[in-house]
């Protein structure tokens, strides 16, 4: 075959894929929509497609540049329901809604975890719980906390909150290197 022909065969392949990938994921998202079934709830789907199209909802991509975290994001439903993650070498942030996962990994540091509650009260960001793990040379945080709001702003839109638990774990970051 001539490479006119094989690239003609190939843009075909890849239009095929590409509406197969697009109807997987309106199924997905259709299912998500739908809630569980609980006649189905033992049951996993493990078909090639579902996996290939979980893999792509799931695909990484940058963001924050400023605050040069990472971020994974999937739209679960309506974009207004989120689960996001931003990560960095010693800070991982999981987003959902106004709630959010905080996990600080550090080499031990007198009244790190004041600091790090320090930054969060600033930004409004209720600890709900936290646990606390030491080594002889580190510290681990695992933080819940939820976003209630300023005095007078108590009602932030999902992107707002998102972007205040960005700025807050940016705010970490630096506490950690300085």
């Amino acid at each position: 075959a001539d490479k006119s022909t094989i690239v003609d065969e190939a843009v075909k392949h890849i239009q095929t894929l590409e509406k197969t990938l697009q109807k997987l994921q309106k199924q997905k998202l259709d299912r998500l929509q739908e809630g569980p079934n609980p006649i189905d709830l033992g049951h996993q789907d493990t078909s090639r497609e579902a996996f290939m199209a979980d893999q792509v909802l799931s695909g990484n991509d940058a963001a924050a540049k400023d605050l040069i975290i990472k971020s994974n994001s999937v739209t679960v439903a309506q974009p207004r329901l989120q689960f996001q993650t931003w990560t960095s070498s010693n800070v991982v942030l999981n987003i959902c809604g106004k709630e959010a996962q905080i996990s600080v990994c550090s080499p031990k540091k007198p009244g790190l975890f004041t600091s790090v509650c320090c930054i969060l009260e600033k930004h409004y960001l209720e600890v709900i719980s936290a646990h606390v793990s030491s080594q002889s040379n580190r510290s681990i945080f695992m933080i819940q906390a939820h976003q209630v709001g300023s005095s007078g702003a108590y009602n932030h839109q999902v992107s707002e909150v998102d972007e205040i638990f960005k700025q807050a774990a940016a705010e970490i970051m630096f506490c950690l290197t300085s």
